[in-house]
């Protein structure tokens, strides 16, 4: 008998021993033994002195999926660890890389210096032709420096692409001035986050990888990019643990969150439509929205890049 065909004999007979367990299963004793050790090993069960006791599979389910949820979340901040040490190495690096770099290498790197390096090099290499564009900015003063106009070109510019994300430093919610200036990029599309200890100032637009040449430094004057989509994806990589750690400004999230916060404890999309005082039509657009945004097609799907996310519960 397999194991999932055991386990639900053991529903519906209800053994407490082993040994009854072998009766009622028309099995070999130490068979079943086995048999129990392996689905309690895998949570279903659990055994002691040949005595059965089970729970139900919801919550033995829940239990399985914490352990794996947690175990998942050590072994990203491991590997996030591990990217940002890699990352964290490459300016240095690259700097070297330039000294020497020929006009025909397949990697070209670029060195801008300057109060406005950063802002200088994304104009340069980076602005056009990519969908994306996603930054760390743990040093804001900038900002409240930049000429107005400057800032309405890069919100025109970053209004054509279809994500662009930016994690600040979680004191950003305390100055008024700087939360207008957030509101005014929200206003064209942009996400923000906000998380304590942020490593290092870096972005990526498309397959543009730019970091500072001082790994660590919060608005760098001096800065290194590459064009490499291996390399962007790197960054990429560390971003989208940064991204998960972090908390909305303000708390507010995308339209749909509060919907697939009812649907992920079982409620209907129309149901949790309703339930949130809005039509039925108006929760599938949101969903429709949602899905576009994650680029997927199923609910299934959804669900699962929403937690990846970072965005699993309520807040």
């Amino acid at each position: 008998m397999e194991d999932r065909e055991l386990l639900e004999l053991i529903y519906r007979s209800r053994p407490e021993t082993v040994a009854e367990l072998a009766t009622t299963a028309h099995a070999d004793e130490g068979e079943a033994a086995d048999a129990v050790a392996r689905l309690a090993r895998g949570g279903a069960i659990s055994v002691r002195d040949g005595m059965i006791a089970y729970a139900t599979p919801a919550m033995w389910t829940a239990d399985v999926v914490e352990r794996e949820m947690r175990a998942m979340r050590q072994t990203a901040d491991e590997a996030a660890s591990r990217i940002e040490a890699l990352v964290a190495d490459l300016p240095a690096l690259l700097r070297h890389w330039a000294v020497g770099e020929a006009s025909g290498d397949l990697v070209p790197v670029f060195v801008r210096h300057g109060p406005q390096a950063a802002e200088d090099l994304w104009y340069d290499i980076a602005r056009e032709g990519s969908d994306t564009a996603w930054s760390v900015l743990p040093d804001l003063g900038r900002y409240l420096q930049t000429d107005p106009a400057r800032a309405s070109r890069f919100a025109e510019m970053f209004a054509g692409k279809r994500s662009v994300r930016a994690i600040l430093p979680r004191s950003m919610a305390g100055d008024a001035r700087l939360v207008a200036i957030a509101e005014r990029y929200v206003a064209v599309g942009v996400e923000f986050r906000v998380l304590d200890g942020l490593p290092s100032w870096f972005w990526i637009d498309g397959d543009v990888l730019a970091l500072p040449i001082e790994w660590g430094e919060g608005w760098p004057s001096s800065v290194v990019g590459v064009r490499s989509a291996s390399l962007a994806e790197l960054g990429r990589s560390l971003f989208r643990e940064l991204w998960r750690r972090g908390e909305p400004v303000g708390g507010v999230e995308q339209p749909w969150a509060p919907l697939l916060v009812l649907m992920k404890q079982g409620v209907t999309l129309d149901a949790a439509s309703r339930r949130l005082g809005i039509n039925p039509r108006t929760g599938r657009r949101r969903i429709a929205a949602a899905m576009e945004q994650y680029g997927v097609s199923t609910l299934f799907a959804l669900g699962v890049a929403w937690a990846a996310d970072g965005k699993p519960t309520a807040r």
